[in-house]
């Protein structure tokens, strides 16, 4: 049975204490926790942790006709346009495959959500406000570009679930050069363009890049693997360089694996790190 204690004692025994934890986990894999996701949360806050999770919500997409972009990850032919609800910051409007950690986070008091209806991320704890103080929907990956921007003590923690799961690996290839994606959603019943990530089903093949910079363990039944975050980044942004193919998935004529292997929209020459600062 996982308590409260045992997460603040995995958090001292892996250094993690007071650093920003990019958290992607599968709740069920940790087996029985006393008390449930809370006490999972817990645990990190008790520890001057800040959580950053994301808390996606698809069902705000559209469409506008007459909107496109060269290499942007989708045959604009085959579009099919369903309704779209529109985003109204409402802590159940996050996409089920998240998990029930990052919707424990939203709902409870003082944690902190972007205005981003389509890929939002959410955070609590001491750095929760710095993280998503100027986040942008046309800059999706902001709070990641603050960690890695400031060299902040933060770390990529996988529980339950692999990289295909790890949000990370989109800003990864956004400084190795890749430029991603825009799709728009309706956010307040107005619509409102969007920077996206690209398919992650291919990115287990990274496994092998970021094998030295990763730490296994257990906590309860979950496998744990931790990265320091701005290593991650530099380990997967330096595979994607050298080999483009590495993040394509199985499905044969995928656009969103085409196009971003071929550099992404309107494909940038440079890195992020060395284009924006």
């Amino acid at each position: 049975m996982i308590t409260r204690q045992a997460v603040a004692k995995f958090v001292e025994d892996h250094h993690l204490a007071d650093a920003v934890i990019c958290l992607h986990s599968s709740f069920k894999s940790f087996g029985k926790v006393e008390g449930g996701p809370q006490t999972i949360v817990d645990g990190f806050l008790q520890s001057g942790c800040t959580l950053l999770v994301p808390t996606f919500f698809y069902h705000s997409g559209t469409f506008p006709v007459g909107h496109s972009y060269e290499q942007n990850g989708i045959d604009y032919e085959k579009v099919v346009t369903m309704p779209a609800q529109s985003f109204e910051d409402r802590p159940d409007q996050i996409d089920r495959s998240m998990g029930v950690i990052p919707r424990t986070i939203l709902e409870r008091q003082p944690a902190l959500r972007e205005k981003n209806p389509h890929d939002s991320f959410g955070a609590i704890g001491p750095l929760a406000e710095f993280l998503l103080h100027d986040h942008d929907v046309l800059s999706v990956y902001s709070a990641y570009k603050n960690i890695y921007r400031n060299n902040l003590p933060a770390f990529v923690v996988l529980a339950g679930v692999g990289l295909t799961s790890c949000t990370p690996v989109h800003f990864a290839e956004e400084v190795a050069g890749r430029c991603l994606f825009r799709r728009w959603a309706v956010y307040r019943g107005e619509t409102v363009e969007v920077e996206v990530g690209s398919c992650s089903d291919g990115f287990d093949h990274l496994n092998a890049a970021v094998t030295d910079v990763e730490t296994l363990d257990y906590l309860g039944e979950s496998p744990v693997r931790i990265y320091a975050f701005n290593a991650f980044v530099d380990a997967v942004a330096s595979a994607i360089r050298t080999d483009p193919s590495i993040t394509q998935c199985s499905v044969p004529g995928c656009e969103r694996c085409r196009d971003m292997t071929a550099g992404g929209r309107r494909a940038q020459t440079r890195g992020w790190h060395d284009a924006r600062g």
